[in-house]
């Protein structure tokens, strides 16, 4: 399986005036380092390498597959929460794609999407045959995205700008404060 990221999203789920009124600075202030933790917070969070598993604004990913499905079963797509099923292709013998008909998006528990076809085609030998775009987020706009994991990005974007170094107690480094943990665990995907 192979996960990458077609379409980013509009916009953050956090923008920097909310940072900006969050640390009660100034907007100029410090603008462009600011910016870059908070482009950090966000990432340590969202999308495919983020901490929760999720895809936190509308973005459409591609997944490419080892193995297609029979007809009518499913194959369970990595990201959450799943919102669309963009298109699914297989690759044919000849290594062109090929649109598969009919497909759907299903809930499972947990809050897993996954993609089922009435039939899936017939691929032919390749590494990856099977492929699905898809968008994954809450939503398209920022109060979409469930205020515990804003509040996590904010905290964390602060403490990145606030601690620029890495944070020790009597010489003893810490890890990130606590409460970023409590907030975003929730939302944790836990897959394997």
């Amino acid at each position: 399986m192979a996960l990458t990221r077609s379409v980013a999203p509009v916009q953050p789920p956090v923008d920097l005036a909310r940072l900006q009124a969050h640390m009660r600075l100034e907007a100029g202030e410090d603008d462009d380092h600011l910016q870059h933790c908070l482009d950090v917070a966000i990432a340590q969070f969202d999308g495919a390498d983020g901490e929760l598993g999720r895809a936190l604004m509308d973005q459409t990913w591609r997944e490419t597959f080892s193995a297609v499905p029979p007809g009518g079963r499913g194959v369970v797509l990595t990201l959450l929460p799943v919102r669309e099923i963009v298109q699914a292709e297989i690759r044919d013998a000849n290594g062109d794609w090929i649109a598969v008909e009919g497909v759907t998006l299903e809930d499972l528990e947990g809050g897993r999407g996954a993609a089922f076809a009435p039939s899936w085609g017939a691929p032919g030998r390749h590494r990856w045959p099977l492929r699905i775009d898809y968008v994954a987020g809450f939503g398209a706009e920022p109060g979409a995205v469930p205020l515990p994991i804003c509040h996590a990005i904010l905290l964390f974007a602060a403490h990145l700008y606030k601690a620029r170094e890495p944070v020790s107690f009597e010489g003893t480094p810490v890890e990130v404060p606590l409460s970023i943990a409590r907030l975003v665990a929730p939302f944790k995907s836990w897959w394997m």
